[in-house]
């Protein structure tokens, strides 16, 4: 979903990819899209979405 216009990712014309701790358009909180990732399920989320939620796996490493 890269859009060459719009190098960072997020244009104002675009729904935020992120609400509160949720994911817009998903239904899942950051939280359940990364257990989903670690589980090796693929949400459907923009590639902004995906580098938050990769960003939050990196920073809550497994018990």
């Amino acid at each position: 979903m890269a859009d060459d216009t719009c190098p960072s990712g997020v244009c104002g014309a675009d729904v935020p990819p992120l609400v509160g701790s949720v994911l817009t358009g998903t239904g899942l909180t950051v939280a359940q899209a990364a257990a989903a990732v670690q589980r090796g399920e693929v949400p459907a989320m923009t590639d902004v979405q995906h580098r938050i939620v990769e960003r939050w796996i990196a920073e809550h490493p497994a018990a």
